[in-house]
């Protein structure tokens, strides 16, 4: 898996934000045990606020159910079995166990996110904040908005079949795949100019970069079936890539190819050379999701999905007069945005959180 180069460590560096104000996402029927209240929630993130006189507001409530209580349990039993670090102190997992609030804490005056709280009780009993500060100046309606988009595309990357990863382009700024070459950094799902430049079929260049986005996609997908995911989304992560690299090996061995074999677009020198690509990625793509579908536990998958389309944050950046967002999740999976002249936002890029 590749990275964007344009933000670094962005799980552990921005703020968390969640959208729709007052709605809550419900994991299922109530929880056993002690419940956080919301004044709880509140009295506790006041005590960690940025700044003094700050406002909090409830975002959402998540409730917790016997599923997801077992999977919480099993990602935090597994992770401390295998000392695998925890993630915020195993707040996502805590938020599978127990439920929790997301708050956003704004400045007072002028209606700016300047850090959200995640608060769960762990699994001791005793509630924890988990707060990131907001960069950039992020307006509230802009981050309730592009929370709800990264949720519901990052939902769609993981549902989408391979067969299908094409109809992902409409989602992208100006309705296709964005392109880049030397002045640009690298995204999933993206044209090489290099690729351009053969002449090709316009409809093998898009299956192209459907496919081998897809591929990339497929080690997040991964990492969401793996037990320990929701104590630490990174070494999921990165467990998921390695497995990704055994299949793509085995993948070669069956089909009687070399080990240095390169899947990517930028060495295609010919329309043969992309034809006979497609074709490989079409097979490579049906062998790993046949992989991943005959290990994955449904519920398992499920539940993690549900915290790893959380929003983890968003960033502003203003360059040349415009202002540019990124948003980070549980799933460590960064998606870059461009306001539409409209309103509203579309997906300019999407890069993995490193």
């Amino acid at each position: 898996m590749r990275k964007l180069g344009v933000i670094a460590a962005v799980i552990c560096a921005v703020c968390l934000i969640i959208p729709l104000k007052g709605r809550g996402i419900s994991l299922g029927m109530a929880q056993r045990g002690p419940r956080l209240t919301a004044q709880d929630a509140i009295s506790v993130a006041r005590r960690n606020a940025k700044k003094p006189g700050s406002s909090f507001t409830v975002l959402r409530e998540i409730v917790a159910n016997a599923d997801t209580r077992r999977i919480g349990d099993q990602a935090l039993e597994q992770a401390r079995a295998r000392k695998v670090k925890l993630y915020q102190n195993g707040i996502l997992a805590d938020v599978l166990r127990s439920g929790g609030f997301l708050l956003a804490e704004t400045e007072p005056g002028t209606n700016n996110a300047i850090a959200f709280h995640l608060i769960s009780l762990g699994s001791d009993g005793v509630p924890y904040d988990a707060s990131y500060a907001c960069h950039g100046i992020v307006k509230l309606a802009d981050a309730a908005v592009l929370a709800k988009d990264t949720t519901e595309f990052i939902e769609e990357l993981y549902s989408t079949p391979m067969s299908e990863a094409v109809s992902l382009e409409s989602r992208f700024y100006g309705g296709s795949f964005p392109e880049y070459g030397r002045s640009e950094e690298w995204s999933m799902f993206a044209v090489p100019r290099s690729l351009l430049k053969l002449g090709g079929d316009p409809n093998e260049v898009r299956e192209a970069a459907a496919l081998y986005g897809d591929l990339n996609i497929l080690g997040f997908r991964y990492a969401v079936s793996m037990p320990t995911f929701a104590a630490s989304p990174l070494a999921a992560t990165q467990a998921a890539g390695d497995k990704l690299e055994t299949l793509k090996a085995e993948f070669l061995r069956k089909n009687h190819m070399g080990p240095d074999f390169h899947f990517d677009l930028e060495n295609v020198q010919s329309k043969k050379q992309l034809r006979e690509r497609i074709d490989v990625l079409r097979r490579l793509d049906t062998f790993i999701e046949q992989a991943l579908k005959n290990e994955a536990d449904p519920a398992l998958v499920k539940a993690n999905i549900s915290v790893a389309t959380i929003p983890l944050g968003v960033v502003a950046d203003t360059k040349d007069d415009q202002t540019h967002y990124n948003s980070g999740t549980g799933s460590l999976l960064v998606i870059y945005w461009r306001r539409l002249p409209a309103g509203g936002f579309a997906v300019s890029a999407i890069g993995e959180a490193g």
